[in-house]
């Protein structure tokens, strides 16, 4: 039996993989897996937690939209340039 908490981590990663697939990769368009696509904080120091942080631990979709706003999405390959040039 699946407990309460895993279900809801469970939706919120549905959800959040259906709005990665729908951005796709702002710098370069990919958008085939969401499992290749990140979401990048444009401002670090307002970063509360990771998504997938978010996501496993506190369950929260308000809090999961707020960090969201705070990102664009990138592909793991976009994502490693936009780390280097930091």
């Amino acid at each position: 039996m699946v407990g309460r908490w895993a279900k809801k981590s469970r939706i919120l990663r549905e959800y959040n993989d259906k709005i990665k697939l729908s951005r796709g990769c702002e710098m370069c368009g990919y958008d085939k897996e969401a499992i290749h696509l990140q979401w990048h904080h444009v401002d670090p120091s307002t970063k509360y937690k990771a998504v997938a942080v978010i996501i496993s631990e506190d369950r929260n979709l308000d809090t999961l939209n707020k960090e969201i706003e705070k990102c664009i999405c990138v592909c793991k390959a976009c994502h490693g340039k936009l780390e280097m040039e930091t």
